[in-house]
């Protein structure tokens, strides 16, 4: 016993969180602070001569010759690097120019010394040789650098800051981003705006969608490790898609590799709440671990398209009692053990010549399979009693969620480079998802007196598909540039048998008596739900560059530009619900009702007398087709007077909206938009000094209504107890942009930036409350314009570098980013009454920040990373004066990482995120006071994610 004893207090200073977050912190701490030590440094600057002067050059190598330690220099071409005292020899080089050493330098502990080089073309190399230079895209200053020279207002981040995280997806890589928040892991909000004002492009083509609901991209499905660089472009311009008002979103993966490579990782995750607890989840099929659809839970291939059309005749043998013993018993959870999680890459990189062509090919594939359990409180009230200033609650619900993630996703490109004025790419994205959701709601419905015991069996596969064919071409010296793409995506989400029932429980004995509807049935209730939805989008586009030279004015060099953009996108949604009720009023056995529910449904009990049948409860709004085709050409021109550029264009966008449904009463429902928008952009900026300057823009855009949400098809969310539904009445959005920034950098991996911005929406779009919709605490929400809106923000970005401040070793190899934005909105809603008034847009954040602090200890081959991120409280439900609206308070995310190389080979990486766990809150403010205070204010939501601890090892080749 006493031994037992030991170990169980040894066990408990690992098993809490705070203990845990205390031997993370102490170990970082030791690491960090053993490797402490006074270095020596080399500083300098690396020039060309060129006509008698001095000629910085950036980016050149400077290396410690036998060492793997080394720096690239910054747009002055200087250069600090921090070595251990000795004597050493330093080595610059820099494509076609011939390299140089010094040699047997001693630098003293403390000691720092100066060394310059002057370094000339290799004209004998350069005359006998064809040098094929490949601009590096992947690292922070080549990124910086791309941000510098663009003509808009641009935020971005490189493949070499995603290494120094523990972010595994590009939805967690995009949060580094001023002005970007992440909901759900999965969609992304731009200054503050909501997904359906931004757009996401993959290799400058339209990605597909994989919900049915919203537009968005799911972030999630890209590895952070096959993104070469990750660009949001805040500002319009011609060339660029006229549908956002947030940003648009362009994701790059890599496809010509560095080097011969084949590489492989697995990591492994502990989840607070979940890991080695029960996991409640349906019976799955033998295949359910690859993640896609084996048709266990398919309807049969015979099942009748209207079950109304099906007599009852002949009784308990009768066709539809067939029909309804036809479906599986797959009513009762199986239980197992929430392991942890595990995720496996594989990528290998290959570059080789055939002739004189290059290629390169980059493939990676890789699967993950996790879980996550949440205990979540769901709340809703009535109106607020202010005669006794209480609240005056509908239900408390307490839901059980145990969910399953497992996704497969491959990445193929190849890459031809003919010479270095023409190259052709292929690029295709293959991700299959599929997501199984088990809840066991809880709890007291106080408008209805009783106690529930409701479950809910959800079951997504979700699958993306996006394939491009493009083409860069440089012709008359460099002075022209035609580039094309063809693009073919393919998207698909498939919810088969979805099944929920509801039934009281007796809080005495602990008992549940089953619900049977009597009459029609309540599939939300009793019953399943199968939808399939497909999409495709084809599009062409074709964009040629032209370089103006004057020979009286040899610094003024216009770029005239023009191209068009083509798409078409087709989708394809049914949905079947499908309910049980009492075969008959009078007849029906009430015995029924107290045996469980697989007890329910055995077939003896599926019949046309005493037990329960099958009904169809399918209508016409359920299903719809809609296509949009979009033509857009466009003209701009980028004209240099010194200092100052301008460049300013118009596009054009004709587009064609339909949709074919119906309503309930199977009126049809057709829509038919055609749109043509004109839409000028100028954007304008004055270099200060070489690494200072100032940008301004103003541009117009749309924003266009999304299949769905022109649908009349209306569905019930099991876990919000809501309906939403669409309308056929709303009107494309108009959008006025205006932006200015000023940016400094540094050095060439650092910038700070102070950017403003405003913007005026005519008709946006939103997601609001009906009043009277729904009922028994179901609430109905739909989608509409309001009159105007208006959102003011300002936006902070630092990233900045110690190296070279001081003498000490440490310092050099910390890092810091900063970034912030304050934003503030508001909505006019003319005299529409239903909705809440002098609100912010919907989904709008006051405030937004990420920090990180970074440690890069060269030598030893050790990081550790710091971040943080805190999002304000945000609009998530737009309500009404009688029922105020919901918003998603405030919490602080903070994530810690350490990765230490062991060899040329191996990486291990060890991290924490969501450090805190604090709780996700969806809070009323019933009493109308302002204060929103999350012990009075009446809570809509809450639960915590659970922080998650990983660790993993890389192997490269």
């Amino acid at each position: 016993m006493e031994n037992k004893a030991v170990r169980i207090k040894f066990w408990g200073l690992f098993n809490s969180a705070s203990s845990i977050k205390f031997w993370l912190t102490l170990a970082t701490l030791f690491l960090t602070f053993s490797l402490f030590a006074q270095n020596g440094s080399f500083h300098g600057q690396v020039t060309e001569k060129e006509n008698g002067k001095l000629i910085p050059v950036p980016f050149a190598n400077v290396i410690i010759k036998g060492t793997t330690i080394g720096v690239t220099t910054d747009f002055d071409g200087k250069y600090s690097i921090s070595i251990e005292a000795g004597v050493h020899s330093l080595v610059v080089s820099y494509v076609g120019y011939v390299s140089d050493t010094i040699r047997n330098v001693s630098i003293n502990s403390g000691e720092s010394k100066k060394l310059d080089f002057t370094i000339g073309k290799n004209i004998k190399e350069l005359q006998s040789v064809n040098i094929t230079a490949t601009r590096v895209t992947k690292t922070d200053a080549a990124v910086l650098m791309e941000i510098k020279k663009s003509d808009q207002i641009v935020s971005g981040v490189s493949s070499e800051q995603i290494g120094r995280s523990q972010d595994r997806d590009a939805s967690q890589v995009v949060r580094r981003i001023p002005g970007v928040t992440i909901i759900n892991d999965r969609f992304i909000l731009i200054r503050g705006l909501q997904e359906r004002y931004n757009t996401v492009m993959l290799h400058n083509t339209y990605a597909p969608s994989m919900e049915a609901d919203v537009k968005s991209f799911s972030f999630d499905i890209i590895p952070s490790s096959l993104i070469d660089r990750m660009l949001i472009y805040k500002t319009p311009s011609a060339e660029l898609p006229g549908d956002f008002a947030g940003g648009i979103v362009k994701i790059f993966t890599k496809s010509i590799p560095d080097e011969n490579s084949t590489s492989g990782s697995y990591t492994t995750s502990f989840r607070q709440g979940t890991t080695f607890k029960p996991f409640y989840s349906a019976e799955n099929g033998e295949n359910h671990w690859t993640g896609f659809n084996n048709g266990k839970y398919d309807l049969p291939a015979s099942f009748p398209n209207d079950l109304r059309v099906i007599s009852d005749e002949n009784g308990e043998n009768g066709p539809l009692t067939a029909v309804g013993r036809s479906l599986q018993n797959n009513w009762v959870p199986q239980v197992t053990t929430a392991n942890l999680d595990q995720r496996f890459s594989f990528s290998k990189s290959t570059k080789f010549k055939a002739g004189k062509i290059e290629i390169g090919n980059i493939t990676a594939l890789n699967y993950s399979n996790t879980k996550q359990i949440n205990e979540i409180q769901r709340h809703d009230y009535n109106v607020y009693d202010e005669i006794n200033n209480k609240s005056d609650p509908i239900f408390q619900f307490n839901d059980q969620r145990f969910v399953q993630n497992i996704r497969v996703g491959l990445i193929h490109n190849w890459a031809f480079r003919f010479n270095p004025h023409h190259i052709i790419e292929m690029k295709t994205l293959f991700n299959q998802n599929s997501m199984s959701e088990y809840v066991h709601r809880t709890g007291q419905a106080y408008e209805f007196n009783y106690f529930p015991s409701n479950h809910s069996f959800l079951q997504l596969y979700r699958g993306i598909f996006s394939g491009q064919l493009t083409g860069k071409h440089e012709f008359n010296n460099e002075n022209t540039t035609i580039d094309w793409v063809g693009g073919y995506g393919k998207s698909y989400l498939n919810t088969p048998d979805y099944r929920r029932y509801r039934s009281d429980r007796d809080t005495s004995t602990g008992n549940a008596t089953l619900y049977v509807p009597a009459g029609a049935a309540a599939a939300f209730f009793l019953g399943r739900f199968y939808s399939k939805m497909e999409e495709t989008s084809k599009s062409a586009s074709l964009n040629a560059d032209h370089k103006l030279r004057f020979e009286c004015f040899p610094e003024l060099v216009p770029v005239i530009s023009a191209g068009v953009f083509f798409e078409n996108k087709e989708r394809y949604f049914t949905a079947r619900n499908i309910g049980y009720t009492r075969s008959s009023t009078f007849g029906f056995d009430n015995n029924l009702l107290d045996v469980s529910i697989d007890s329910l449904f055995h077939p003896n009990n599926i019949n046309a007398s005493y037990g329960i049948r099958i009904d169809e409860q399918s209508n016409p709004s359920d299903s719809y087709t809609a296509s949009n085709n979009l033509i857009a050409p466009y003209f701009t021109a980028a004209v240099p007077f010194g200092k100052f550029k301008i460049k300013a264009g118009v596009r054009i966008e004709n587009n064609i909206q339909e949709l074919r449904s119906a309503t309930l009463t199977n009126i049809p429902v057709v829509v038919y938009n055609p749109v043509v928008s004109v839409l000028p952009s100028a954007n304008l900026s004055y270099n200060l000094t070489e690494k200072m300057l100032l940008r301004g823009a103003y541009g117009m855009t749309v924003n266009r209504p999304e299949f769905r949400e022109l649908a009349p098809f209306g569905f019930y969310d099991f876990n919000f107890n809501l309906v939403k539904k669409g309308n056929e009445n709303i009107q494309t959005a108009q959008i006025h942009n205006f932006d200015a920034r000023w940016e400094l950098y540094p050095s060439a991996n650092e910038v700070v930036s102070v950017a403003g911005f405003y913007k005026k929406f005519i008709n946006p779009i939103e997601t609001f409350f009906v009043p009277g919709g729904g009922s028994g605490g179901i609430k109905t929400f739909t989608y509409g314009n309001a009159v105007e809106a208006r959102s003011l923000g300002i936006e902070i970005e630092a990233r900045k570098s110690f190296i070279g401040l001081t003498t000490i070793k440490f310092l050099d190899d910390l890092g810091i980013l900063f970034n912030t934005s304050l934003i503030n909105s508001r909505v006019n809603l003319g005299e529409d009454l239903r909705q809440s008034q002098n609100r912010p847009l919907m989904g709008q954040s006051p405030y937004m920040i990420n920090s990180g602090l970074f440690y890069n200890n060269a030598k030893h081959d050790l990081q550790i990373t710091l971040m943080y991120n805190v999002i304000g409280r945000r609009l998530f439900i737009i309500g009404t004066d009688d029922y105020p609206d919901i918003y998603e308070m405030p919490r602080n995310l903070i994530d810690l990482t350490l990765s230490k190389s062991i060899g040329k080979y191996t990486q291990i990486k060890i991290g924490i995120s969501d450090l805190l766990n604090q709780e996700i809150i969806l809070l009323q403010d019933g009493n109308g006071d302002g204060k929103w205070d999350r012990k009075t204010d009446q809570r809509i939501q809450g639960f915590k994610p659970g922080a998650v601890i990983s660790a993993g090892v890389e192997l490269k080749f």
